[in-house]
This record gives structure tokens, C-alpha cells and sequence, in this order.
């Protein structure tokens, strides 16, 4: 892992802002599991549109953006992060198997906040971006609880659950669904991390 003091040099953390729509679908429509042969490794399962990141927006999810120091001007975003504080229905809970009852009401709290989705430039892949995205996200929302589901059947994104795992995320229970987009027997792991 790089040092975090490096990445702190090197990047800009800021809310995204309107001009950074196309970058941000870009980035994302990059990592398109089935839109991008070239990367086998896609791990998003499906491609995004202005419009669906205007509707996410408009349901209270915030867009956060990595852009490297000497592009600021530029707007040459290469990383993101998708946020949000959703309202869990008992029904939604009641569908997560759990490895125990611990995260429960802290994901039912006030300072919850759930990652729906992080990415990054494929050029800059390994370079410390998403690690800096959410040292940054930390700094901005101190004390606070996050989630993230991860896909873990039938294909499983194992890079995205040791990152998670090296950032101090664990693991604290599975969704299940008989079917998800065109996916059978869909299944994804709910890891948290507190602050």
C-alpha cells in the first residue's frame, strides 16, 4: 500500500461537481464487467448513464472525486466514490444473513453512510487512488459507520474484498437473491467499517 501522506500530495478530494459526470461515467462504464472485453476483471455489473447518476443525485447520493494535483484545472478526474445515508427498511435487514446481530443498529443509526460504489481510472489502477479516496472519506465524515456490498457470486470480485479488508473493513453478513439483474443465485457480502 502506498504511504498516506504521499497520496495526499499527489491528490484532491472534492465533491463531484457537473463537469465531472462524463469522467465519472466514463470511469465507471470502464469496469463494466460485460461492456469491456478487454477487462476480464470488470467488476461492476452494469454500465451507467448521465441520467441515473442525475437520479442518484436527486435521491440523495453524493459523488465525491479524486483528481491529481497537477490536472485540478484540467477537471481530469481519476477516481470516485458514490455515498449515501439509505433508509433500511426492517424488511431489507430481516434479508441479510448474519454472521451476528452487531451491525444491526449501527447500520439503522444516523451516521451510517453507505458506499455504493467506488472506481478508479484504469490508468491509474494501483496507484493508491481508491485508498485515497477513502482516507478522505474518513477525514470528511468522522465517526461515522460505513457499508458496502460486494458481489460475491456467481462472480466474485475477490480484489474489491481484500482492498475492503485492507482498509479495515470485515465482513458481517450475505444477501442473498434468487436473481439479480441477469444473474442466478446472486449473492454479495455486506463488510462495515467503523470510524
Amino acid at each position: 500500500m502506498k504511504p498516506i501522506d504521499n497520496l495526499s500530495s499527489q491528490f484532491n478530494f472534492r465533491e463531484a461537481n457537473p463537469q465531472d459526470r462524463g469522467e465519472i461515467i466514463g470511469i465507471h462504464n470502464s469496469h463494466v464487467r460485460e461492456l469491456n472485453a478487454l477487462n476480464s476483471h470488470g467488476f461492476l455489473l452494469a454500465a451507467t448513464t448521465e441520467q441515473e447518476i442525475l437520479d442518484q443525485i436527486n435521491h440523495q447520493t453524493q459523488y465525491f472525486v479524486a483528481v491529481h494535483q497537477d490536472l485540478e484545472t484540467n477537471h481530469k478526474v481519476i477516481g470516485f466514490l458514490a455515498l449515501s445515508q439509505p433508509k433500511i427498511s426492517p424488511n431489507f435487514l430481516n434479508q441479510i444473513i448474519w454472521k451476528d446481530d452487531s451491525g444491526q443498529n449501527k447500520i439503522l443509526s444516523d451516521q451510517h453512510f453507505y458506499i455504493k460504489i467506488v472506481a478508479t481510472h484504469p490508468e491509474n489502477m494501483g496507484k493508491g487512488v481508491a485508498q485515497f479516496l477513502y482516507k478522505s472519506l474518513y477525514e470528511t465524515f468522522p465517526n461515522s459507520f460505513f457499508s458496502t456490498f460486494i458481489v460475491s457470486r456467481p462472480i466474485s470480485n475477490n480484489r474489491s474484498i481484500l482492498f475492503h479488508e485492507k482498509q479495515g473493513f470485515y465482513s458481517v453478513g450475505t444477501l442473498k437473491r434468487e436473481s439479480f439483474l441477469e444473474f442466478k443465485n446472486y449473492e454479495s457480502v455486506l463488510m462495515v467499517k467503523e470510524i
